[in-house]
């Protein structure tokens, strides 16, 4: 069983010489990017919410220990969360069943290997999740020391045991549920689509509490009501959260707390293994004797034409691979909603430091933005085949013909997600409409060069390595993204500057480099994929 561990342990974070080191290296940098914003929203919501808020019961102001109970709530949600999904992946739907089954290894202790596996991963995601983001806390608080740093240490080593704990017994619904909707699959995009969207408006309505006190360096009531009823809604004895609060900052109640959080912990992870056990033996039984292949549909042959059967064959692609579905159709689908509240933000703060005619220029940075996460995908149109890219080599299409089928697809889920989102604006208020008709010119022809970009990116990377989970390869999209990130802070420069630099004229040219830059950018990309297209293609293997 520990050589088992050790396998696994290996497999996820392990790091050997046939990993790709540009694809460890770019994740690298945008997981520090990432992390990089995430701790600065840290650090500046921790000030103004200590600088604001008065809890009652407090004699001066909000309490350091009150506001740790809202960060700790929320990396509770993030590590239960991640547990539930650990443990559906691991128990109940292995992608290695078949393979493990034949190892020299009882049930039960595969069982158990596995629920040991997921609890040095929670382990793990705790010390990330802890250390940065508490002791950023404690810095902004101005809380920082040796007890408070020790504190946040024992939290760290304390976190799991409350996610482990309820994951036991979660992800046993949650993994029938799972299981009822595996042959439902728009279904699961839209409850991750209303998942998204939500966690973006919750993302966005911080980030507008932030502006309109810096803009107005003071809040309305309204808002403090709000902030100062959920601070003190979390700080109770149901939540854990409170529990862990005691223990990293060695109240009075330090060991009361320590031993509710162990007791509760133990008898709920005893109980919860005992379920977990029953329920593991009746799905591997059920796995392993063929019972997920039941009620598969069976399809015939369908007789379309050449590139009606591709673009088919594209849109299934994209439903059935997670991270198409997710990430890439779930974005898009919910790109109106999230250009809606980006704009507003954007508009918000910009009108306030600069004034109206910000409009435009916020417009074009935040729409520039969501196509080229939407576009970036386009950098595996090749990868994503996968161990089956052969086939397309002796397909009866030429190599440009297919490739020009295959970017079709992207630039419609772009364009019909631009269209949508720039009727938003114009209904709303926010661009006139020859505004919008510049916005959505510039923006088709940048997602032609963006989409042949991606091509020409994955003609000269393929990575056709085999997948095991029919993943697309992340350093192309990540790279896409990057180039998007540039050329949408570009343009969204240009025109938020100009209208204001120049008196006159100034729209105008806002209006002309913006549609001028997304002509050269994509009549280069055309150039680059018309002469070189076919022969890249051929060269691949």
């Amino acid at each position: 069983m520990l050589d088992f561990i050790r396998l696994q342990l290996k497999l996820k974070w392990g790091f050997n010489k046939n990993n790709d080191k540009k694809s460890a290296i770019m994740t690298a940098v945008a997981t520090f990017l990432a992390l990089a914003v995430s701790l600065a929203l840290v650090w500046v919501l921790t000030f103004v919410l200590k600088q604001n808020l008065v809890v009652p019961g407090s004699d001066n102001g909000v309490t350091v220990r009150t506001l740790a109970v809202m960060y700790l709530t929320l990396v509770l949600a993030g590590l239960t969360f991640a547990a539930v999904g650990m443990q559906v992946k691991r128990l109940y739907k292995p992608a290695d069943l078949l393979i493990t089954a034949r190892f020299p290894l009882s049930p039960f202790k595969l069982f158990v290997g596995c629920m040991i596996l997921n609890y040095i991963d929670l382990m793990l995601y705790s010390a990330i999740a802890v250390l940065p983001v508490m002791i950023v806390f404690g810095w902004a608080a101005q809380s920082l020391g040796f007890v408070y740093i020790l504190g946040v240490l024992l939290a760290a080593i304390l976190m799991p045991l409350v996610p482990f704990a309820l994951s036991t017994f979660i992800a046993i619904p949650v993994m029938f549920v799972i299981s009822l909707l595996d042959k439902h699959r728009v279904v699961r995009l839209v409850v991750f689509v209303v998942f998204l969207v939500g966690c973006f408006v919750l993302y966005d309505y911080i980030l507008t509490v932030l502006a309109q006190f810096f803009i107005h360096n003071t809040w309305t009531q309204g808002t403090l009501d709000i902030w100062q009823k959920v601070l003190v809604g979390l700080d109770g004895y149901y939540n854990p959260a409170f529990w862990l609060s005691h223990v990293m900052f060695f109240t009075d109640k330090f060991w009361l707390n320590l031993g509710i959080l162990l007791g509760a912990s133990a008898v709920v992870i005893a109980g919860g293994i005992a379920t977990a056990r029953l329920v593991y033996s009746k799905v591997r039984t059920k796995a392993l004797d063929g019972g997920y292949d039941i009620g598969v549909k069976r399809t015939a042959l369908d007789g379309y034409g050449s590139a009606r059967a591709m673009l088919r064959y594209g849109l299934k692609d994209i439903i059935r691979t997670k991270t198409y579905s997710y990430f890439y159709l779930g974005v898009a689908i919910s790109t109106p909603v999230m250009v809606f509240f980006c704009n507003r933000l954007v508009d918000m703060v910009g009108t306030a430091q600069v004034g109206d005619g910000v409009n435009f220029g916020a417009s074009m940075l935040v729409l520039t933005t969501f196509m080229a996460m939407i576009c970036s995908f386009s950098g595996t149109l090749i990868s994503s085949e996968g161990k089956n890219f052969y086939i397309t080599k002796i397909l009866p299409i030429s190599y440009r013909k297919q490739l020009c089928i295959k970017g079709f697809l992207h630039i419609a889920v772009s364009v019909v997600a631009l269209l949508i989102s720039a009727i938003l604006l114009v209904v709303l208020d926010f661009v006139s409409v020859g505004q919008m008709a510049i916005l959505v010119a510039t923006q088709i022809v940048l997602v032609f060069g963006l989409v042949l970009n991606g091509i020409n990116l994955n003609l000269a990377n393929p990575n056709l390595k085999p997948k095991a989970n029919g993943e697309p390869e992340e350093i192309n999209i990540t790279i896409m993204l990057l180039i998007g990130l540039v050329i949408a802070a570009i343009m969204g420069a240009i025109s938020l500057i100009f209208p204001f630099a120049m008196e006159n004229g100034g729209m105008l040219a806002a209006a002309l480099i913006p549609v001028g830059v997304s002509v050269v950018y994509a009549v280069i990309n055309a150039l680059v994929f018309w002469f070189t297209a076919n022969e890249k293609y051929r060269k691949v293997e």
